[in-house]
């Protein structure tokens, strides 16, 4: 029996994103935008699904992670109003995505903001507008457990834990 260790519930939930790296020091675009969608979110972070994780020379997931300063920003596109939401977030964890003939990539972050932040509470508002319409489609278009997966914990890399 696994015993859940996340701090708080995580929806699942299949919203369009964009990401851009930023320094947060000085506002600087390092890389981006990444376009990819929210798969599940809880007050505290998000998994999320990208097609793509390296922009020339920097890598979303490994060239954040070497500096502090650097950030994540989302952009959140939250149907059907199309409201877009901007939330910073720290990268945790980066999994390789395969089902069949897709390959893709799954990133764990974790938002910067206090999970009483006005924009989050908002953003859980608006997400629950069709949010089980959205968790529908995303889970009957996946097979969970199907092919293997390695996770990479900040610089170490293990096998992934069964979802």
């Amino acid at each position: 029996m696994i015993t859940e260790l996340r701090r708080s519930r995580r929806i699942t939930d299949y919203l369009p994103i964009l990401v851009n790296a930023k320094n947060a020091s000085t506002g600087t675009r390092l890389a981006g935008p990444f376009s990819g969608r929210i798969i599940d979110i809880s007050a505290h972070g998000a998994c999320l699904l990208m097609s793509q994780v390296m922009q020339d020379s920097y890598h979303v997931f490994h060239s954040t992670r070497e500096d502090d300063a650097r950030i994540l920003q989302l952009s959140i596109n939250v149907p059907p109003e199309n409201t877009t939401f901007t939330i910073t977030a720290h990268p945790v964890w980066l999994n390789l995505f395969r089902q069949d003939q897709i390959r893709a990539f799954k990133m764990g972050i974790e938002f910067l903001s206090n999970p009483e932040d006005e924009q989050l509470i908002k953003l859980k508002k608006a997400m629950q507008v069709q949010q089980k319409t959205r968790s529908s489609w995303w889970t009957s278009h996946t097979l969970t457990g199907s092919g293997k997966s390695v996770t990479v914990y900040r610089d170490a890399v293990s096998p992934a834990l069964p979802a």
